[in-house]
């Protein structure tokens, strides 16, 4: 038996009720209450969202600059693997 959440509210609560009554009671206000939930957006406040990006953006410049670091090491390794090859290829 489906309850609608109108009758739920409206249905008074005695010592008369069965289990199977109050349980029908209980779950069409559950239902109703997880739906208005599900049905908000979960937003947070727009201080909060600046910091976020903020934050975001500075992990962004921290993790490009390592990146640029790293290619500019391996230019100057391979460079180093290159001479040492050349070096061994033409001293015979």
């Amino acid at each position: 038996m489906t309850m609608s959440y109108k009758d739920a509210l409206e249905s008074s609560i005695s010592d008369k009720m069965t289990k199977a009554q109050l349980i029908a009671i209980s779950n069409a206000l559950q239902d109703h209450c997880l739906l208005k939930e599900l049905d908000k957006p979960a937003l947070i406040p727009f201080n909060s969202y600046i910091k976020d990006a903020q934050s975001r953006w500075d992990i962004h410049h921290v993790e490009t600059k390592a990146l640029a670091k790293d290619i500019h090491n391996v230019g100057k390794q391979g460079r180093v693997v290159f001479d040492r090859a050349y070096a061994r290829a033409f001293d015979n």
